[in-house]
């Protein structure tokens, strides 16, 4: 039985995403916030190209893509997900503070008036595209998850586990290709921009999905043991990168 204590992660999530989108584009395009003090702002690997590398029309690819992102995640938590628990306080604070943070930092990192020059077009070109799988496949990965949930409910009571093993595309190599996927999307931003706070954000990310994949990979290995008639969770099967972890 769900804890009944805590907050609406509905709430709380989606009020989380939309503030974050909201920070950024507040700390882009409010005139007046300065910081100017590099590395925390501008560009780490400049264009050699001037014309290029201080053309502020491609602001505009990079608030899509922070768009992007943080407008499905909404969409998802309203439509997708479905939680089963409520979020304790310090949780409901620290999400939204952890976000909103990097969002401002982000932003401001990415203004030209705060010394903010595009990296080269090909990263450019190469961390949008590796951006826009990373989110297909996380988007994908969400509503294969979403009809487990739903083989889950039309299996008769009588079945041994309260889940199945998750199975088709990439499920079918590790755990959590979700998690995977929004690691691809935040490498393929960090490329794109080529600031701090979209590094520092990726390793964040990265230090948090490893540890949440491993743990939800452990719980589907002991849930599948092969024992009382229970299936054998895929022995080969790895819980966030194919073939090694």
């Amino acid at each position: 039985m769900a804890d009944p204590s805590g907050f609406s992660p509905v709430v709380v999530n989606s009020a989380t995403y939309i503030g974050t989108l909201a920070v950024f584009l507040l700390a882009v395009k409010v005139p007046g916030i300065s910081l100017t003090h590099f590395p925390a702002t501008g560009s780490l690997l400049v264009s050699n190209n001037k014309k290029f590398s201080t053309n502020q029309d491609w602001e505009y690819l990079f608030i899509g893509l922070w768009s992007v992102h943080f407008l499905r995640r909404t969409v998802e938590v309203l439509f997708v997900h479905d939680y089963r628990r409520r979020m304790p306080l310090i949780e409901s604070i620290g999400a939204p503070v952890y976000y909103w943070f990097f969002a401002f930092w982000t932003g401001v990192a990415l203004r030209h008036d705060n010394g903010y020059k595009q990296t080269f077009l090909t990263l450019i070109v190469v961390g949008s595209i590796m951006f826009f799988l990373g989110e297909f496949g996380n988007s994908y990965c969400h509503f294969k998850l979403k009809a487990f949930r739903k083989e889950r409910r039309q299996q008769s009571f009588s079945e041994k586990s309260q889940h199945v093993i998750p199975h088709g595309f990439l499920f079918e190599f590790v755990s959590c290709p979700h998690y995977l996927c929004e690691i691809v999307s935040w490498i393929g931003f960090f490329i794109a921009t080529w600031t701090l706070p979209s590094a520092l954000f990726l390793l964040a990310t990265i230090l948090t999905l490893v540890t949440y994949s491993y743990k939800k990979h452990k719980a589907y290995r002991e849930e599948f043991n092969g024992t009382a008639g229970k299936d054998l969770y895929p022995k080969n099967r790895k819980a966030l990168i194919p073939f090694i972890f």
